[in-house]
């Protein structure tokens, strides 16, 4: 699922995390809000492993994110994997969450 990003002649491999998490290199999202980097990630609340669709880090340890159904922010957890936490209020879909995003960064 997770792709070789290929910008200027050189390849980008996903990064990959432990128990089969990972996410794109950054050159998929070449600006902010694009939200084009595709990830697996451990989901915080369930467990479960779940994709998600991230951006450009925010933060040195966070990354703003969306599952199909939530947005939140994927970082790192202490057995090494990558971790989806949900934002706590959901109030927007993810979709909105994407384009509201999208336009704080024009």
């Amino acid at each position: 699922m997770l792709r070789t990003i290929n910008q200027y002649g050189m390849q980008n491999p996903p990064h990959s995390y432990a128990n089969g998490t990972g996410i794109e290199a950054e050159a998929a999202c070449m600006d902010y809000g694009q939200f084009r980097r595709k990830a697996i990630a451990v989901h915080s609340v369930t467990g479960k492993l779940v994709k998600c669709r991230g951006d450009i880090p925010d933060t040195y340890f966070s990354i703003p994110a969306t599952t199909d159904t939530e947005h939140g922010y994927l970082t790192g957890n202490d057995k090494g994997e990558l971790e989806f936490r949900p934002h706590t209020e959901q109030n927007e879909t993810p979709a909105q969450f994407r384009a509201k995003t999208r336009k704080a960064y024009r």
